[in-house]
């Protein structure tokens, strides 16, 4: 996995470009290039949806509830990353906004209120954690040699995220208490 940074025309604005493929003469065939497209955007979509709602229900004690796709917006007031490496390679997102990333910290620390930026974002960080761990435990025949990284989260606005060239993007949109959270996994087929 790789992590690079580039700048633009505009001196305060980074921005990161996250990949994730194997090169070299290490290079192998994963299993998820034997699966048709298809099949594996239905087996990640059911798996990401089934292991959010899990991990929503049981850790952050607010069930998830189903909405009509809806479309990524560019950027989320907040953003949390798992690198995938192995069986699988790419990126897992869950991105919110504030006011589901305040929530979100609120449920899991037990309180009315999130206490601190620093708590949102390690509850943000450790849902998406679980929710990748999860997801990967319910394609374990596919993901057997996969690891995760440590959750990295990206909080404001000014900054675009763009998935891998040539690989398959999986997208779950649910509705946190009447907010939208959505999680995607982009994978490098």
């Amino acid at each position: 996995m790789s992590l690079e940074q580039q700048q633009d025309d505009n001196p305060n604005r980074v921005q990161l470009i996250i990949s994730a493929q194997s090169s070299g003469a290490g290079k192998f065939v994963s299993k998820l290039a034997s699966i048709p497209p298809e099949e594996a955007e239905r087996r990640f979509s059911e798996a990401l949806a089934t292991g959010a709602d899990e991990v929503f229900e049981t850790m952050v004690g607010t069930p998830l509830g189903s909405v009509d796709q809806v479309t990524l917006p560019r950027v989320a007031d907040h953003t949390a990353m798992i690198g995938l490496a192995g069986d699988l390679c790419g990126v897992l997102s869950f991105r919110c906004s504030a006011a589901a990333a305040a929530r979100i910290a609120a449920q899991m620390l037990g309180t009315d209120e999130a206490s601190s930026e620093e708590c949102i974002r390690d509850a943000l960080g450790e849902v998406c954690n679980m929710v990748a761990g999860s997801f990967k435990a319910r394609v374990s025949e596919i993901a057997h040699q996969c690891m995760l990284s440590v959750p990295t989260v990206v909080s404001g606005k000014d900054y675009q995220l763009y998935p891998m060239a040539g690989g398959l993007r999986v997208q779950v949109c649910r509705s946190l208490a009447g907010s939208l959270v959505w999680m995607t996994l982009d994978v490098h087929r």
